[in-house]
């Protein structure tokens, strides 16, 4: 009997284990941002979609994004990324644009009792694409997906995490094209 029980005890764990939930970056041709002007849009996002979550917390969240991404390309090297809302006009090379799909804030209480197994994750989706501006075409789409399930941060400390960590990523794309 304990050793069924110690197999049964393993299997729950591992099949409880939550598992980073893959992101996906598309390439339609190779492109060079060195040296380039590259803007940021403000991400489109509606609170109304948040969950477990006080709305006034997340109601800046397109902008945010956009901010975390100009620090990330500013702190790779990037000349002067700069941050537009949308519809503003402005003169650059390459124009990252998004939608955030997702904010789930989890439950904090499930994260501190039962990490382990992946229960009370927090998650920030979105979808989005990189604009080569002088050709008008796509050069590369994301859509990207971050949890954070082992933190002890209450629910908004940990969805802003997950809303840098998206923001890291889009930035990477560019750094990694430099």
């Amino acid at each position: 009997m304990p050793y069924a029980l110690c197999v049964f005890s393993a299997f729950f764990f591992l099949a409880g284990c939550a598992a980073e939930k893959p992101g996906l970056v598309v390439h339609s041709y190779p492109f060079d941002p060195g040296g380039k002007a590259v803007l940021v849009q403000h991400f489109a996002f509606n609170p109304e979609i948040s969950t477990n979550l006080n709305k006034g917390a997340v109601q800046k969240f397109g902008e945010l994004i956009a901010l975390d991404i100009q620090r990330s390309l500013k702190n790779a090297g990037f000349q002067h990324p700069l941050v537009i809302a949308p519809g503003e006009e402005s003169k650059g090379d390459f124009l990252i644009k998004g939608t955030i799909t997702r904010v789930h804030g989890g439950d904090v209480r499930e994260r501190r009792w039962f990490e382990s197994f992946g229960f009370g994750a927090t998650e920030v989706r979105a979808t989005g694409e990189i604009v080569d501006l002088a050709a008008f075409r796509s050069v590369a789409a994301f859509s990207l997906v971050k949890q954070s399930s082992y933190t002890w941060l209450d629910n908004e400390s940990a969805v802003r995490e997950n809303l840098r960590e998206v923001a890291r990523e889009i930035a990477a794309i560019l750094i990694q094209a430099k």
